[in-house]
């Protein structure tokens, strides 16, 4: 019966990380994968009986509330990082169970036992100290790079003797002393995992995470030994088969052998490999970049746009610069108005990419992009030289031509996706310097690629401006008088108390990031900023406040209109931003209409009214609305995303 019962819970088990195999199925796999693990906790519980039934509530409250909070914290860049933090506390806690069982029945054990106490209070110590150090490296809490100690090899090699010696010893002493021999074994365990991790970096830290995650399943599988739990036997074992696959499906990825990457050589610094590096690809006399702070900037856009409508086969590359500037919407809607256009997009995965493995795939998930147009490097790397356009989104190593061309680099030999093969190449990159491996990009001197530099959400959005701009044969000047831009930039400048008023038509143009990032401009030069909610802003209720939740602000600064009203006789600027109705005056003075005697926010008294609005048209309830021809109000005309912008960046080329 016992036997069966356990079956059953790792049948549930296997279950659901079969789904894993799909994508669509991924999300039900992890909540079956969970169940099992919930069943396997409440089976050991009542097989063994509950001592101490407070202690044990206490605990799974605290470890709830723990993972709950960190759960709600992390964001998506977060997540590898937090994947080694997991990894390191399920070595903690295999070492530190093996060490009670170890203490309390010294010699008592059977020697099966005894030695799988050991070793899953050796490895479960390595794994978290390891863990630790791979997590701060992700976070950039360390150095990244991998960092060579003197006579490292050497300290290895002595450390693990010691390891060999002690845990030798703990079987002749039967003294009390043989806590002792454990706490040392677990020091030499916790310095081995730091030597060992400490050299591992840049594009091999994918390989670092998923070989702690088998160490962590081996650890809890021999922990399961020494307390006789079959079920934790089974879980670790799969997760130590899972993770050691993986790690070898990365290093094949990387064309890397096991033994190089986890006992690298020197890193070399000569400056010739980076010349050579910079020679491999054609030189171009002239290469396309943008800097954010000149007033010619939009000339490589417009260059990227012409470009990209011409093409018909596109290819995007995602890379770890992409997470870091969270700009996978932006990408996603750009792809998604290239394919409205009738053109064949798809993205390039490369096995590395990112920080963990599948780490694109998941960001891009996220923004709801379709898993068949996320094609993997060796199905699409014969498609490049067919291709158009190839549009590199924070990508460096992983389009890198000196990892094929050059020797002796830390990226030499491994296969990268052949980006430069393409007709045209588009690079959204934050800056030229060499990627996490430190060796330079020939990519970017080729004659037929275009470097936009620059955090890469904005860039993107850029090109998507630029794009929709041509589309429809306007320009941010024909929409947007520049004197009023002026006129409007002046009025902000110089207020000291300013309410944002969102609309619908924030919510079309998706401007919010936008007008959030202009509040933050005005609060750094230290005005009060505030955005007022009208109940009915939107098509639902609370619609602005999710928006602007979206985009990080924070909830002190929304105010709703019972106390809006009241300040804006003392407000100097009133910015509007796609309302209409929620701010027409003509609820108060004109009866008769769709909106008489509904209550609006009184923007109209404040001393300036800047209007970010599409046009001067009635909104949805058909009533002209007679704030647009006030003295005191200056019209922004036009997508209110791209006003956004022009605002920005007039204040950016002003130093402001």
């Amino acid at each position: 019966m016992t036997l069966t019962i356990d079956f059953s819970v790792i049948l549930i088990l296997i279950a659901g990380i079969w789904q894993f195999r799909a994508p669509r199925q991924a999300k039900t796999g992890n909540l079956t994968a969970a169940f099992a693990l919930m069943c396997a906790f409440f089976l050991v519980l009542y097989r063994n009986g509950i001592l101490d039934a407070g202690v044990v509530i206490l605990s799974l409250l605290g470890g709830a509330i723990a993972g709950y909070a960190v759960a709600r914290a992390v964001s998506m860049i977060q997540i590898p990082a937090m994947v080694a933090f997991q990894h390191g506390a399920g070595g903690v806690a295999a070492f530190l169970v093996s060490l009670v069982e170890l203490s309390r029945n010294s010699h008592a054990l059977e020697p099966v036992s005894e030695i799988s106490g050991l070793l899953g209070l050796t490895i479960g110590a390595l794994t978290f100290s390891g863990s630790m150090v791979a997590s701060a490296k992700l976070s950039n809490r360390m150095k990244q790079t991998q960092q060579i100690l003197p006579g490292h090899q050497m300290l290895l090699l002595w450390n693990l003797g010691g390891l060999l010696f002690v845990g030798g010893l703990s079987f002749t002493i039967t003294s009390e002393l043989v806590w002792v021999v454990y706490l040392i074994q677990i020091m030499l365990a916790v310095l081995f995992g730091i030597l060992f991790s400490i050299r591992i970096g840049g594009a091999d830290m994918p390989v670092l995470i998923s070989f702690l995650n088998a160490t962590a399943g081996l650890a809890a599988s021999f922990c399961g030994m020494v307390i006789g739990n079959q079920l934790l036997i089974a879980f670790g074992a799969t997760v130590a088969a899972s993770g050691s696959i993986l790690t070898h499906v990365m290093c094949k990825a990387m064309n890397r052998n096991l033994f190089r990457v986890f006992f690298p050589g020197p890193a070399k610094t000569d400056r010739t490999v980076a010349q050579n590096a910079s020679t491999v690809a054609s030189p171009a006399p002239h290469v396309e970049s943008h800097d954010p702070g000149k007033r010619n900037a939009p000339e490589p856009f417009t260059k990227a746009a012409n470009i990209i409508e011409k093409a018909c086969s596109i290819i995007i590359v995602p890379g770890y610069g992409m997470a870091l500037a969270r700009a996978q919407t932006e990408v996603a809607e750009l792809a998604n108005q290239l394919i409205a256009l009738g053109k064949t997009v798809r993205y390039a995965i490369h096995p590395v990419a990112g920080r963990m493995p599948g780490h694109m795939n998941v960001l891009l998930a996220e923004v709801g992009v379709d898993y068949d147009m996320l094609v993997e490097m060796d199905a699409i790397n014969p498609e490049f030289q067919s291709t158009d356009l190839v549009l590199v989104v924070g990508a460096c190593d992983v389009v890198n031509p000196a990892a094929i061309d050059v020797e002796g680099t830390p990226i030499s030999g491994m296969p990268i996706l052949m980006a430069h093969q393409a007709k045209h190449v588009v690079c959204c990159n934050f800056d030229e310097k060499p990627g996490y491996s430190g060796v330079e990009n020939p990519l970017y001197s080729n004659g037929n690629t275009i470097l936009l530099t620059g955090d890469a959400k904005k860039t993107v959005q850029r090109v998507l401006d630029a794009l929709t701009e041509k589309q429809s044969g306007e320009t941010p000047a024909d929409k947007t008088d520049q004197d009023s831009t002026s006129d409007a930039v002046l009025a902000l400048s110089r207020a000291k108390k300013i309410v944002i008023i969102p609309g619908y038509g924030m919510a079309l143009a998706k401007a919010q990031f936008d007008i959030v990032e202009l509040g933050n401009i005005l609060r750094q030069k230290g005005a009060q900023v505030d955005y007022a909610i009208h109940p009915v802003a939107g098509r639902m209720p609370g619609h602005m406040n999710v928006l602007l939740a979206e985009a990080d602000v924070d909830y002190e600064n929304l105010i709703e209109m019972d106390e809006a009203n009241p300040g804006f006789a003392e407000t100097d600027v009133a910015m509007i931003v796609g309302a209409c109705d929620v701010v027409n005056p003509s609820a108060i003075q004109q009866e008769g209409t769709p909106i008489s005697g509904m209550p609006i926010l009184m923007a109209y008294e404040a001393r300036t009214v800047i209007v970010c609005n599409m046009d001067k048209k009635p909104g949805y309830s058909g009533v002209e609305n007679p704030l647009y021809d006030k003295e005191n109000t200056i019209m922004l005309l036009g997508d209110a995303r791209l006003t956004a912008r022009r605002l920005i960046e007039t204040f950016q080329a002003a130093g402001g």
